[in-house]
């Protein structure tokens, strides 16, 4: 937690309301400063009557990988997890997230449905499509 926050997913809603009544001003870590516990912002408006949030649908060739683990995961293991699925032209790894560009969108939508949680070194990582390819990025 070093940078103070952090993001917890629930399967039901219901239990995310029960966490927040239950840690919000509770006493956390050496200082014994208080949690400040809450909905993301943004993130109850994408659920509709309980839904899991909006991912996006889009197929792009790019796919938005959380749920690993930041510490251990390297570029070749993200590499060797998607492999099978097609050509991969570029993996980026950015603290708690990562970029996996296919070479086709077929590709990429095979890796996406073969990957989506399953189990990368211990962990079960959820894959979605980037809501634009790596080379739709604008540069500023």
């Amino acid at each position: 937690m070093k940078s103070g926050f952090a993001f917890v997913y629930f399967e039901d809603e219901r239990d995310g309301d029960d966490a927040i009544r239950a840690l919000d001003g509770y006493p956390f870590g050496p200082g014994r400063r208080r949690l400040s516990v809450e909905w993301s912002r943004g993130d109850r408006a994408a659920r509709r009557d309980g839904d899991k949030p909006a991912a996006n649908t889009k197929p792009t060739k790019t796919l938005f990988v959380i749920n690993f683990d930041p510490i251990n995961t390297r570029v070749s293991d993200i590499e060797r997890h998607f492999a099978p699925f097609g050509n991969i032209s570029n993996v980026r790894i950015r603290r708690n997230f990562a970029f996996v560009q296919f070479g086709t969108l077929e590709e990429a939508r095979k890796a996406l449905e073969a990957t989506h949680s399953t189990t990368l070194l211990d962990r079960v990582i959820s894959v979605e499509y980037a809501f634009r390819d790596d080379g739709e990025r604008s540069e500023i």
